[in-house]
């Protein structure tokens, strides 16, 4: 088991005007961490998945526990692993950090859908070169 692990530093654009990160903007953070992991992570870029394999992984749960406030200029350290695999959902647990205090915590499922333009969107099974590498990130399940 490996987790994946990317910093951010935080921007004026984040902000608030006291200068600490406004809420719904890791929102955007996470979804940009969880798109590097795709293609860093797994070696699949979500454009190939969407694009090519007609995949897609929304978002089917998402828990966000805020725990301390980050400013401008902060480095977020953001942490991913996997702590469950079905044959159609993934469910990761993610952090980010700073100077190793924890910032938030989040518990996101997503699910593997068909993405086929003469299909309805409906759940399909991970592509098994996907789950492959899912499989090198999964850890047990722990507490935030």
């Amino acid at each position: 088991m490996s987790c994946f692990s990317l910093p951010y530093k935080i921007r004026f654009e984040d902000c608030d005007p006291a200068g600490i990160v406004f809420y719904p903007r890791y929102i955007l953070m996470l979804h940009r961490f969880f798109e590097d992991w795709f293609d860093a992570g797994l070696g699949h870029s979500l454009g190939t998945i969407n694009v090519g394999l007609k995949v897609g992984f929304p978002v089917v749960n998402l828990q966000v526990r805020f725990q301390r406030a980050s400013r401008l200029e902060d480095i977020l350290i953001w942490t991913l692993t996997v702590v469950g695999i079905s044959k159609r959902t993934a469910t990761l647990a993610i952090k980010a950090t700073c100077n190793g205090e924890k910032r938030l915590s989040i518990e996101i499922t997503v699910v593997a859908v068909n993405l086929a333009a003469e299909d309805r969107i409906v759940s399909r099974e991970i592509p098994a070169e996907i789950r492959d590498q899912m499989n090198k990130f999964l850890t047990e399940k722990t507490p935030h």
